[in-house]
This record gives structure tokens, sequence and C-alpha cells, in this order.
């Protein structure tokens, strides 16, 4: 099983608040484990660990030093992980952040490394890991984290209580890639409400994306159904 973390950072906001939060990511992971796509996703609370999220929390404010990029502060926090072994073999585990829209120094970092950054973003383990860390970790799950392990949602005002930005960033911890040209931000896959393209306005509709099958294009259900074979496979072994 995948283990999606999630840490609201700094949230005051009276529109969102870190239960909001908790029930959308719940509610996504509901929708990947039903019969179309069939992965199981644990959804868990950082600060339920609370020697674990006073680290990560330290770490998340070296942000506030320009020098230090989203990526650096990607790494920092995944050889945080490997040392207090909060993932193993079989469960990898990767960081959903979210955060205030204005002045935050997570979303300032992000926006910094991508010009496409303006909701959400995701962050790849930058730099050298070292062999202590690779050999704690299964290499396939160890390549799978280190291309999509933190990632940091805040929305604009007008959209906080759009759940596709919350939805949008956590899927591209489980390996989607975007489903825009970033030169001209227009979709390019196969469908129209697909929740991996650029820029979703919020609906009227509270459910949408809701069925997850029916707002993912082809290419991007594909590889969620892949990866749900992997982790059955290892559950096996």
């Amino acid at each position: 099983m995948i283990t999606i973390y999630y840490y609201c950072l700094d949230i005051s906001m009276k529109e969102v608040d870190e239960p909001f939060v908790a029930n959308k990511l719940n509610e996504l992971a509901h929708q990947l484990l039903g019969e179309k796509i069939k992965l199981p996703v644990s959804i868990n609370r950082l600060g339920d660990e609370p020697d674990l999220a006073k680290e990560v929390n330290v770490i998340l404010h070296k942000l506030t030093n320009p020098s230090y990029t989203f990526r650096n502060c990607a790494r920092e926090i995944f050889e945080l992980f490997v040392r207090l072994s909060v993932f193993d073999k079989t469960c990898p585990a990767q960081l959903l952040v979210y955060c205030p829209p204005d002045n935050s120094p997570i979303a300032n970092a992000a926006k910094k490394e991508k010009h496409t950054a303006e909701w959400g973003a995701t962050a790849p383990v930058g730099g050298f890991l070292s062999n202590e860390y690779k050999s704690r970790i299964d290499s396939e799950d160890l390549s799978f984290m280190c291309k999509n392990f933190l990632c940091a949602v805040y929305p604009p005002k007008d959209q906080l209580k759009n759940k596709s930005t919350i939805w949008h960033e956590a899927l591209h911890l489980l390996g989607l890639d975007e489903c825009y040209d970033e030169n001209t931000l227009g979709r390019n896959c196969n469908c129209e409400t697909c929740v991996m393209q650029y820029g979703l306005p919020l609906r009227v509709d509270e459910k949408w994306p809701s069925p997850l099958c029916d707002n993912l294009c082809d290419k991007q259900k594909e590889k969620l159904q892949n990866l749900a074979m992997v982790v059955e496979a290892k559950r096996k072994k």
C-alpha cells in the first residue's frame, strides 16, 4: 500500500481547515480503490506523529531562505523519512503540504522553480542520495518516490473549495503527469474534464471531479491501473 501523509501548514483561513483537506484526500483514496482502478492508498495525518511533524516543520521553514530550493526541501524530508523508518521496503510514503496562497515560503519556492505552478507543485528528490538511503528502500520504490515525493497545494482564495487542486497534486505523487502543454497551457489529452489539465476552475457541482475515472484521460487511468498491479504484486510476495 502507498501512504500519503498530509500536513496543513499555517492555515488560519475560515474557508478551509485541516478536516476539509483530510476529507478530500480520503474521498480521492476511496475513488482510487474503486473497481476500475483498485489502487489502495492510505491517507495519514502527519500531526498524529508529533516528533515527525516537528522535524518536517523545521525543514519546511528553511524555505524562507531564497537559496534553499523546493527540491532541497524534498530531499531533506525524504532523508528524514528514511532515518525515522516512516516507510519500509513494502510501503512507499509521500507528503502533501497544504498551505496559504499568499506569502507562503513553500508556495514561493515552488513557483520559483516552475512558472506554471500557480496553484500547486510537486517536487522530486533533488540532489545526490547516499548509499545509506538507497540500501534501505526497494529500488523500484526508491525510483517511484524520488520522482514524486513532496507536493504543495496553495490555491488562490477564490478556489479554496476546489478539491480538484488537491486531487491534481496528490495524483502527481502517484506518478501522473501533466495533461497540458507547458507553453500554451492548453489541454493535450483525450478527456475534456481531465483533472490533470491546467487550472481547472471550481465547478458548481460539488461532486466533481467524481467519479475519478470519468475525469481522467486514458493515459492517466492506465498509469494508475499499472501502479495498482505493481502494488498488488508486492503484497503477494
